[in-house]
């Protein structure tokens, strides 16, 4: 039994996603930062879709935390898919950070999927079509050197994809609209079926 693991599953695109794979019959590991939006999504979808849902909560700039959850979806699920989501924006100059705030920024904006990534990577290696989607999004719009971090990860991306290439894992790399507009539902619903060809085909035998 496979399951789609969904990163910022308690923010609003990561809320999205989950639903839309939902639809498509897919069984869910939600991860997010807070517990209480987190439980509401898992009522919600589990009263309208016969799936498994489970969530777990993580500081995504804690390595350990990282690690601890993980290693949780590790021992206890198979996964095939990572939605590996993050929200990036930098709202003040770089000088005008404090060290602290810089390092978690840095770590929860940027660093954060390549250790997700790292860590899942040997359960998606033991499926034949197992994908990778990294969603860049951000509220505002990027400063040049930040621009610089987003295109660092999403050539890093492009290069493990072409090693992995054989595995058969996919990595996708797709930025979000700047703004949750009101047709974010249908963005959602165009990338995965772009990414999981059989997403509509599915959602149409179940209505």
């Amino acid at each position: 039994m496979n399951f789609s693991v969904i990163r910022g599953a308690d923010t609003l695109w990561g809320k999205s996603f989950a639903k839309a794979l939902a639809t498509d019959n897919r069984h869910l590991v939600l991860i997010g930062a807070k517990e209480a939006p987190l439980e509401a999504l898992v009522r919600e979808i589990v009263q309208k879709h016969r799936i498994l849902v489970h969530y777990l909560v993580a500081d995504d700039a804690d390595t350990g935390s990282i690690i601890a959850a993980c290693e949780k979806i590790n021992d206890r699920f198979e996964v095939d898919l990572l939605i590996n989501y993050a929200e990036t924006g930098f709202h003040q100059r770089l000088e005008d950070y404090d060290i602290r705030t810089l390092d978690r920024k840095l770590k929860t904006n940027h660093a954060s999927g390549i250790l997700y990534l790292h860590q899942l990577l040997p359960n998606l290696l033991l499926h034949a079509h197992a994908q990778v989607i990294d969603l860049w999004h951000c509220p505002h719009p990027v400063p040049a050197w930040e621009q610089a971090l987003l295109t660092f990860n999403k050539r890093f991306a492009e290069h493990l994809n072409s090693e992995l290439n054989e595995s058969g894992l996919v990595i996708h790399s797709v930025a979000l609209p700047a703004f949750t507009v009101p047709g974010s539902a249908e963005r959602v619903a165009a990338i995965l079926e772009d990414v999981l060809p059989h997403a509509a085909e599915r959602r149409l035998l179940t209505r």
